[in-house]
């Protein structure tokens, strides 16, 4: 088991290494850092200093406090971890879970985890991306009834900027119920997550009183109650 400092900040995950903060990002194939290396699991392996187009002024631009990378899916899904908010740690290994710990299955989408949640009586299938500071709806109609919020200006590595009116949506996960402040994606990127089925993007916003085990190994989060 190699434990880490984990971080909630400026509405955003992060863990310390020798580097720097990392962002913890599910919905990024790929880590990158501007160090050109991560310890990860008590090594250092060598990273690349951007994703494609996306360096790291790009995404530092968009954060509120300094960081040295990146940590996508690529290494997040090699091994199980557990992100405890309370006791601000993050642990990566297999580890067993206590039994007051809900179990929710999850689909890989190009290994980013894919969750069957509820809003209100509507099944929806929600990206898990713990990159995202807000979460999106794609379907207008799931804003329906919801509180408005201001607007979004947000920045996704994949997806580009992002402006959007905001409302507080109110996502159940099994027994877990949390709002999260949302968005409405449109245009070609909801075009092409829609023809996936994928309904929703939640953020990590939720997270920060909970300790969650994400095990890629089984396809399962385990969601701890409220602190």
């Amino acid at each position: 088991m190699f434990t880490l400092p984990l971080l909630y900040a400026a509405r955003h995950m992060f863990i310390e290494t020798p580097e720097g903060r990392w962002l913890v990002d599910t919905g990024a194939p790929g880590t990158f850092g501007s160090s050109g290396s991560i310890t990860w699991r008590g090594t250092r392996r060598a990273v690349p200093n951007r994703f494609g187009p996306v360096d790291l002024g790009q995404v530092q631009s968009h954060i509120s406090i300094p960081i040295a990378g990146l940590i996508g899916a690529d290494l997040l899904n090699e091994d199980d971890s557990c992100w405890d908010g309370p006791a601000r740690e993050f642990r990566i290994g297999k580890a067993s879970i206590p039994d007051s710990v809900e179990r929710l299955p999850f689909e890989s989408l190009l290994g980013t985890p894919v969750v069957t949640a509820h809003i209100g009586d509507r099944a929806v299938r929600c990206i898990f991306d713990t990159g995202a500071q807000f979460g999106y709806l794609l379907d207008a109609d799931l804003c329906s009834g919801a509180a408005p919020d201001g607007t979004i200006d947000d920045f996704n590595p994949i997806l580009g900027s992002i402006k959007s009116d905001a409302w507080q949506v109110t996502f159940q996960f099994g027994s877990t119920q949390f709002a999260e402040r949302c968005g409405l994606l449109t245009g070609m990127a909801a075009m092409a997550l829609k023809m996936f089925g994928v309904d929703a993007i939640v953020g990590c916003s939720w997270l920060m009183n909970r300790a969650v085990w994400y095990q890629p190994s089984v396809g399962q989060l385990g969601i701890g109650p409220r602190a």
